[in-house]
């Protein structure tokens, strides 16, 4: 299957999972290994974005319209609490703006171009695309937000994440899906799914080790 094929970059980045994992997964490595979050971020939104340049001449534009859209709707969201609801960054992302590490928009943008390689293998049909990758976007968010409250990520007002973030995590994906779509006439399928998975794996045994 074309998914299982192995290549430099995933290897790489399996392997920066498997040693955050490890490292998060121990209280004695934990507080040494946090600082290193965004570094994982970093490298694994500069790899997606490096398989994305090969195949699309608009590759700097999109990294630059998905990072705006996910800063500036974060940016609201922390200083007006919608639409995702009242919570605040706290300092092991790096530097902020506005409220909101910058690593974040990173994150929105080679989250949305994952979701999208994996709705491929799902299905051709570009509304069908349109209405599943937001879910599994909105599906990730699921995983991440336990993992990202216990490690100190970010922290809600409320004691429970609200269901307002999930249904705004939907929603906002939509126009970003859209937006990669239309300057995307090829987009690259099987690392990006590939990155997808490893990340999924990564926050559900995370999830089973810190609760």
């Amino acid at each position: 299957m074309n998914l299982l094929k192995s290549n430099p970059l995933i290897t790489i980045i399996v392997i920066i999972h498997f040693v955050g994992l490890m490292g998060l997964s121990i209280p004695f490595f934990r507080q040494d290994l946090l600082p290193l979050s965004s570094v994982n971020l970093l490298i694994t939104g500069l790899f997606v974005f490096y398989v994305l340049k090969k195949e699309n001449k608009h590759a700097y534009g999109l990294l630059a319209m998905l990072f705006v859209m996910g800063m500036v709707v974060e940016i609201i969201g922390v200083q007006t609490g919608f639409p995702f609801g009242e919570y605040a960054y706290g300092t092991v992302l790096g530097p902020k703006l506005g409220g909101v590490s910058l690593i974040i928009g990173l994150n929105w943008f080679y989250l949305v171009v994952c979701a999208v390689a994996v709705t491929q293998y799902l299905t051709k049909n570009k509304w069908l695309i349109v209405f599943i990758a937001p879910l599994l976007l909105t599906f990730m968010d699921v995983l991440i937000e336990p993992v990202a409250i216990a490690l100190g990520y970010w922290h809600w007002e409320l004691v429970e994440v609200p269901l307002s973030n999930y249904i705004a995590w939907y929603v906002v994906s939509i126009p970003m899906v859209l937006l990669y779509l239309r300057f995307t006439s090829n987009p690259p399928k099987r690392f990006p799914a590939q990155v997808f998975v490893v990340q999924m794996i990564f926050f559900l045994v995370l999830n089973s080790v810190l609760y």
